[in-house]
């Protein structure tokens, strides 16, 4: 009878145990739909100064594509027709290439901000590809400039990259960090604005 007993009281609490299990999970799964990542509605004018903070962030941008890559359309330019601000958009990885038919459309833009850092190790590393090349060296990307006739515009953009080289050096030595940010936001999403489009053509 005893042992019938602590049967029951088994299978009570084994009931109980589950069914409190179950209630956790749903709980855990209502959470997990209720948390949604929030978009940062941000004006093009204030992305420079609010950008490093926003660091692999959802954002919504707007403004005017003034250009968008002919080779493979990987990346393109968001721009404030009233300032001077000039954002760079790239596909995210789900993403087809932009149209170039994009260019001059205003846009609706959400995307994750994404930072690129040349420091002095990035620029020594340049620089080493940079006079490997000069020197008629294969470099890390596998190209080669030779030394002989014809070969004078090589050797014109490899001087353009020694002058940007030393340039960077000179803005990280100004600034207060050990290096130089450029951010641009991974599109995941973007729209034609047709409330701006209709707007122009009322002459608004």
């Amino acid at each position: 009878m005893k042992t019938y007993f602590y049967a029951i009281i088994a299978l009570f609490l084994f009931t109980v145990s589950c069914q409190n299990a179950e209630n956790k999970n749903k709980d855990a799964d209502a959470t997990e739909e209720v948390v949604v990542e929030e978009i940062v509605v941000i004006d093009l004018v204030d992305f420079d100064d609010k950008a490093e903070g926003l660091i692999g962030k959802q954002v919504l941008l707007t403004g005017m594509i003034d250009h968008v890559c002919e080779h493979g359309g990987q990346k393109m330019f968001l721009v404030n027709e009233n300032a001077d601000a000039r954002i760079k958009i790239v596909p995210g990885e789900d993403m087809a290439a932009f149209n170039t038919e994009l260019e001059g459309e205003s846009v609706k833009v959400v995307g994750t901000v994404d930072e690129f850092r040349i420091d002095e190790e990035y620029l020594r590393e340049w620089e080493e590809e940079v006079l490997a090349g000069l020197s008629g060296e294969e470099g890390e990307k596998g190209e080669k400039v030779h030394m002989g006739d014809g070969e004078g515009e090589h050797h014109d953009e490899d001087n353009a990259d020694l002058k940007k080289i030393n340039n960077f050096r000179e803005k990280i030595a100004e600034s207060d960090k050990d290096y130089i940010s450029f951010f641009s936001v991974i599109c995941l999403e973007y729209e034609v604005d047709e409330a701006t489009v209709e707007e122009v053509e009322e002459g608004i």
